[in-house]
């Protein structure tokens, strides 16, 4: 009876023993066969923190841009009464992922550069405004040019038209570079963009040679100073805000035209612009001057290439 009682015992023991022992043997190899699974879930869920770890680090870019100048910053001209390009700008920048744009709008319609800069310096606001800036954008030079072309209109020959530019232009480039600095010694980081001036008559008397060849010293006057300029790069619109729709075809213009300069008189400039026909399709048909809406497009079109072509100055990483 011991002997049987002993020998149950043993198999009771050696039966838990093999349950023990099968048991971990098949704990163990299931462990075993999902090991590589476990491993690529864990490794795809370790990449998936990553990109969103990393994509959580991405802020928003608070963009401040300030536009300072005459009409063409003011947006006249432009019929929905926007702010012309200064507005167009801002929604072209809001549309890059991760930007936010804010625009402060400076311009004056007739001003000069000399009063462009007196505005600044008198202006605790506008001032404040230009040292916090990401980006400043200037319209400059057309009220200084139109201030040449109005006081010689009754001696529009080429030898007076030239005497009279030739002298205007230094004391223009010496009034755009303060200007220029002055905006530098507020802010000296921020890139600035100046636009170049356009000659809003090319359509209406492209046989004139004298207003696109002065236009064009004007533009070059303008270009070498924002040359000389700090982080300053110069935007050039004025092939096709002059010319507009012909501004592939001069030439079919050119000789379509009846116009000479020896026939130029007010009467003859007050019949071409009351003709409230706009020959020039980026300009306004209300001044035959100012940009319209597709004009500041235009604009804000060559305005943004450029701002992209120093995207290093202004946009975060």
């Amino acid at each position: 009876m011991k002997i049987l009682k002993a020998w149950l015992q043993f198999l009771v023991v050696l039966l838990v023993l093999t349950l023990i022992v099968f048991g971990a043997w098949h704990l163990l190899d299931r462990s075993e066969s999902a090991t590589p699974a476990q491993t690529k879930t864990s490794k795809a869920i370790s990449k998936k923190a990553a990109v969103s770890s990393k994509t959580k680090k991405i802020k928003t870019q608070q963009l401040k841009l300030v536009a300072l100048g005459d009409s063409l910053t003011q947006g006249v001209g432009d019929t929905t009464n926007q702010g012309g390009y200064v507005n167009l700008i801002q929604q072209k920048l809001n549309a890059i992922p991760h930007v936010k744009t804010q625009t402060f709008n400076y311009g004056k319609a007739g001003d000069r550069s000399d009063q462009i800069l007196q505005r600044l310096q008198d202006s605790q606001t506008m001032q404040q405004q230009v040292r916090q800036a990401n980006v400043i954008v200037m319209t400059v030079g057309g009220n200084d040019l139109m201030q040449v072309f109005e006081k010689q209109f009754s001696n529009l020959t080429d030898s007076q038209l030239a005497t009279a530019v030739t002298a205007s232009r230094k004391v223009y480039q010496d009034k755009v570079n303060q200007l220029l600095q002055q905006v530098r010694q507020y802010n000296s980081n921020a890139p600035i963009f100046v636009y170049s001036v356009y000659n809003p008559f090319y359509v209406y008397f492209p046989k004139i040679q004298q207003f696109q060849k002065y236009t064009k010293l004007w533009n070059t006057t303008t270009s070498q100073v924002v040359a000389q300029t700090k982080q300053a790069y110069f935007v050039n619109i004025d092939q096709r805000m002059s010319a507009g729709q012909y501004h592939k075809n001069t030439k079919k213009l050119q000789q379509s035209s009846t116009t000479d300069i020896t026939t130029l008189n007010k009467t003859r400039v007050d019949q071409v612009f009351n003709d409230k026909k706009e020959k020039n399709n980026y300009l306004s048909p209300a001044d035959h001057f100012h940009p319209n809406l597709k004009g500041y497009h235009y604009m804000t079109d060559r305005l943004y290439q450029v701002m992209l072509q120093h995207k290093k100055t202004w946009r975060k990483s």
